[in-house]
């Protein structure tokens, strides 16, 4: 009820007034939201440079390299779905975002089309493959606009990973895929795959070739991993409530601070053979360790005027 005395034209004023509040205190769209990440490509060749990683929003915004040492996105262009991966296949970035796998090229993503109607998945890295079902298919060998068919596995495919060869995670098991054969692994079961040679299981990252297991430090929660150019696996992770770069090389695990306060969730992580390392993480902030030192930069948006008329397509 209003208050005694408060005539009509003042509580329109009033009313008017808190819609202009509300408004101004309303979260922005995406155009005027400050940029927000969901995945990182690796440089276009593995250990070239780190910091030559492609940041990805969660609508397909591309933040690319500037050379001097900041991530810009400069064209409009975005995806169907929300991205939660992306890798290199061929050297084309490739995402994957609810089943659908996108290859972008100068002009904007395009959705790869696979033939079959099943959610796909995507082995990250530097060898992108696709998985369908039971179905392998290799991102860098297309056909008709279609990805070359590597074979069958034995069973529906729960996680994949790819490198000199294809390692994938089923309801039977582990298994290797090289050409025609497939070995199984005598490692059961996986939380992730990381390249063909690491896949991360409880407490600790599990050597695939050699069948050793380094252990992670005590409570470490791994938030993205990844494979470095010498067959290292790197990982950021939480550990006692900060976040850590680990490195699994040669059976020992090395650990380094990540200097990033405050930053939400790492979406992907790169390095290269002489060390540097970079982070994206959620909320828009990349972190690059160049020696010892960490640098955080956010990235930022260099966009074109909009133009007149109905907004670009989304790709499909």
């Amino acid at each position: 009820m209003p208050p005694a005395g408060c005539s009509c034209a003042v509580l329109l004023a009033l009313a008017v007034l808190a819609l202009a509040v509300l408004a101004h205190a309303a979260p922005v769209g995406a155009q005027g939201a400050a940029p927000r990440l969901a995945a990182l490509a690796p440089a276009p060749a593995p250990a070239d440079d780190a910091r030559l990683a492609v940041a990805i929003g969660p609508a397909g915004e591309v933040y690319e390299p500037d050379g001097k040492g900041a991530w810009v996105r400069r064209q409009r262009i975005g995806t169907a779905s929300t991205i939660s991966g992306a890798a290199r296949a061929g050297g084309a970035v490739v995402a994957v975002g609810d089943g659908i796998v996108y290859r972008l090229a100068p002009n904007g993503w395009s959705a790869v089309r696979l033939a079959q109607k099943d959610k796909a998945k995507l082995a990250l890295g530097w060898s992108a493959v696709a998985v369908v079902g039971r179905q392998l298919l290799a991102l860098d060998r297309l056909a008709g606009g279609e990805p070359a068919k590597l074979g069958a596995a034995p069973g529906d495919i729960l996680l994949v990973g790819s490198g000199k060869s294809i390692v994938i995670a089923t309801d039977r098991g582990l298994f290797r895929i090289e050409g025609a054969r497939q070995t199984p692994l005598p490692l059961r079961r996986a939380r992730m795959l990381v390249g063909d040679q690491w896949a991360i299981v409880d407490g600790g990252a599990a050597d695939l070739r050699t069948g050793k297991t380094v252990t992670w430090p005590a409570g470490a929660s791994i938030e993205v991993a990844a494979m470095g150019p010498d067959e290292r696996l790197i990982a950021v992770a939480r550990v006692a409530g900060k976040r850590e770069l680990l490195a699994v090389r040669a059976g020992k695990l090395e650990r380094a601070p990540i200097e990033a306060a405050g930053a939400e969730a790492a979406v992907g992580v790169a390095v290269d053979r002489v060390g540097r390392a970079v982070v994206a993480f959620g909320d828009g902030r990349i972190a690059v360790r160049d020696g010892a030192a960490w640098v955080a930069v956010t990235a930022g948006e260099q966009l074109p005027a909009p133009r007149p008329g109905a907004p670009p397509a989304a790709s499909r």
